[in-house]
C-alpha cells in the first residue's frame, strides 16, 4: 500500500489581489516598518500603482521580468508589489553579490529595465550596468494596469546549478499565496507583525514580506545584515513583534548567546537545514508558550511544502524532528524508481500540488529532468523530484532523511558544490572538490580542497577569486591545496581523509 498525503485545497489569487484587499479592509493599518519609517497599506498601494505605471510606460509588460538589486529597505516592498500590478515577475539580487556575477544573471534574464536602490545603483554604476534608481520612478502612463492569473511567473528566484551556473526558478503567485491563505503554512492569529531578517534573493524572504502583506500584517525590516539578540528584543518590546524565521545555524547562535530575547513572540519557525534537539529544548523550557515550527521545502515549491510543530515528544526520541505535514495546496509523495514506495519505507521526496514552480527559465532540458509525471492512484501528477532522501508515517509526516546527491546545506543555503568547484577551476585549479566540514569547535563550514594548474595559485588567490564569482555564502571558509588529490580503492576521492588530514572533526 503507498501513501499520498495532500494539504487542504486553495483557492488561487495572485499576491497583489491579496495585499490590495488587505489594504481595503484596513487601509490606515502599517503595512511596513523599518526602524521609524512606518508606511500604511494605502500608501503601500498607492506607491505601488504608481511603481506598476512608471513600468508599463518603459516597456515592461505581463510574462517579462524585471530585477531588483536592492537591500532590505522600507522603499522595497512597494517596488516589488509595483513589478506585480504591472503584470510581471520580479528577481531581487542581492547588492552584497559580485558585480561580475549580478551581470552575467542580467545577460540571462535579458529584462526591459533593471530597478536598484541607491546602494544597488551604485554597485553597477562601477560596471557600468545601467538602471533605473527607486527614487526615479515616476509614472510615464494612465493606462490600466493589467489582468494577471494566480499561474503567472510572480518571482525568480536564482539558485545554485550543478552545471556550475546558477539557475532560475520560475515561481507563480499561486505558490506563494498558497501558504498564506484560509490553512496557512504556519498560524498567524491577529495582527502578525513579523521580522524580516533574510536575504532578500532568499524564498524565506517571501514567507517574511507577503506572509504579512496578503494577511494585513507588518512587516518589520531588519536593514543590518546580521539580527543580533538585542534586536530581536527592540522589535518585540517597541513594535510588538509577533513572528520570526531563523536558519537552525542563527536559531543555535542566538539561544546561545541569549535565549531571553525571545520572550513575547508568539511563533517561532525553522527552515533550511536540521535543528537543534538541544536548543529547541532551551526555548520551550524559557518559554513554553511560543509556538515552535519546523518547516521543509525546496525553492522549486516556494518557501515550506511541509511544516510541524515541535513538542516534547519531538525531542525525547532518536528519530529526530520530523519536517511535518503537507501545507494548503499541496502534496507529498515518496517515491523510488519512478513510483510510489510502501507507506513507512524511504525513498527519495517528490512534491506535487500548486507552490510547483513553472520550471527553470530557459533550460528545457534541465526542467524536464527534475519536473516529471507521476502515476498514483487517481492518475497523473506532475511533480518535482528534491533530490531529498525521506518517509511518511503513518500520520502523514514527513521525515527527512538527508540529500541523495551531492548538495548540501550550510546556515540554510542549499549549495550546489558544482558550482564552487566550477569557479575553483576558473581560477586555476585543475581538480576542486568543495564539501560541508565540521571544525573542532563543532560549526559546520564549506572547505574547498584544490589541486593547482600549473602557475602561480595560492590559496588567498582561489578565494579573491571565488569572492569576485559566488555569493558570500557560498565562499568556502578555508582553502586548502594539494599536490595530489587522495583517493579510495575505486578510484573516488577519499573525501573523509581529506577532512581528516586538516583537522576537521571526523
Amino acid at each position: 500500500m503507498t501513501w499520498t498525503f495532500r494539504g487542504p485545497a486553495v483557492s488561487g489569487r495572485t499576491i497583489h489581489d491579496a495585499v490590495v484587499a488587505a489594504a481595503r479592509r484596513d487601509p490606515e493599518r502599517i503595512a511596513v516598518r523599518c526602524e521609524e519609517h512606518a508606511i500604511s497599506y494605502a500608501e503601500l498601494v498607492t506607491d505601488a500603482e504608481r511603481i506598476a505605471r512608471h513600468l508599463i510606460g518603459t516597456g515592461v509588460s505581463p510574462g517579462g521580468v524585471v530585477p531588483v538589486v536592492a537591500r532590505r529597505t522600507a522603499d522595497l516592498p512597494a517596488v516589488l508589489l509595483g513589478v506585480l500590478l504591472a503584470g510581471a515577475a520580479y528577481a531581487l539580487l542581492d547588492v552584497r553579490w559580485p558585480v561580475s556575477r549580478i551581470a552575467s544573471l542580467l545577460e540571462a534574464m535579458r529584462p526591459a529595465v533593471v530597478l536598484a536602490d541607491h546602494t544597488g545603483a551604485e554597485h553597477l554604476a562601477g560596471a557600468a550596468l545601467e538602471c533605473v534608481p527607486f527614487a526615479e520612478l515616476d509614472p510615464k502612463t494612465d493606462q490600466a494596469l493589467p489582468e494577471v492569473t494566480p499561474d503567472d511567473v510572480a518571482t525568480l528566484f536564482w539558485t545554485s546549478g550543478s552545471t556550475g551556473e546558477p539557475k532560475a526558478v520560475l515561481s507563480p503567485h499561486r505558490a506563494t499565496t498558497r501558504l498564506f491563505g484560509a490553512d496557512p503554512c504556519v498560524p498567524y492569529g491577529r495582527a502578525p507583525r513579523m521580522i524580516s531578517a533574510a536575504a532578500v534573493a532568499w524564498d524565506a524572504f517571501t514567507l517574511e514580506l507577503w506572509g504579512m502583506l496578503t494577511r494585513g500584517g507588518t512587516v518589520l525590516l531588519h536593514e543590518d545584515d546580521v539580527l543580533l539578540p538585542a534586536s530581536v528584543r527592540a522589535y518585540i518590546a517597541d513594535f510588538g513583534a509577533t513572528h520570526l524565521f531563523l536558519t537552525p545555524a542563527l536559531f543555535d547562535v542566538l539561544v546561545t548567546a541569549d535565549v531571553e530575547c525571545f520572550g513575547g513572540l508568539r511563533v517561532l519557525t525553522l527552515g533550511g537545514d536540521r535543528p537543534s534537539v538541544e536548543n529547541c529544548r532551551k526555548l520551550m523550557d524559557a518559554f513554553p508558550s511560543i509556538e515552535l515550527y519546523n518547516g521543509y521545502g525546496p525553492v522549486e515549491s516556494c518557501v515550506f511544502v511541509t511544516t510541524h510543530r515541535i513538542g516534547r515528544t519531538d525531542l525525547d526520541g532518536d528519530g529526530g524532528i520530523p519536517v511535518g505535514r503537507p501545507v494548503a495546496g499541496t502534496d507529498i509523495y515518496v517515491v523510488r524508481d519512478g513510483a510510489p514506495v510502501p507507506g513507512g519505507e524511504p525513498g527519495e521526496i517528490a512534491i506535487g500540488g500548486t507552490g510547483l514552480a513553472r520550471g527553470y527559465l530557459g533550460d528545457p532540458r534541465r526542467t524536464a529532468e527534475v519536473f516529471r509525471d507521476l502515476v498514483v492512484e487517481g492518475g497523473t501528477r506532475r511533480v518535482y523530484l528534491t533530490g531529498d532522501r525521506g518517509w511518511l508515517d503513518g500520520t502523514g509526516t514527513l521525515h527527512f532523511g538527508g540529500r541523495l546527491d551531492s548538495q548540501f546545506k550550510i546556515a540554510g543555503h542549499r549549495i550546489e558544490p558544482g558550482e564552487i568547484e566550477a569557479a575553483a577551476r576558473a581560477a586555476g585549479c585543475a581538480q576542486a572538490v568543495a564539501m560541508p566540514v565540521t571544525r573542532r569547535n563543532g560549526t559546520r563550514c564549506i572547505a574547498l580542497f584544490a589541486v593547482p594548474s600549473e602557475g602561480r595559485v595560492t590559496d588567498e588567490s582561489v578565494r579573491a577569486a571565488l569572492r569576485e564569482r559566488l555569493p558570500g555564502y557560498m565562499v568556502p571558509a578555508a582553502v586548502h591545496l594539494l599536490d595530489v588529490f587522495p583517493f579510495m580503492e575505486n578510484t573516488k576521492i577519499n573525501r573523509r581523509m581529506l577532512a581528516s588530514r586538516f583537522g576537521y572533526a571526523p
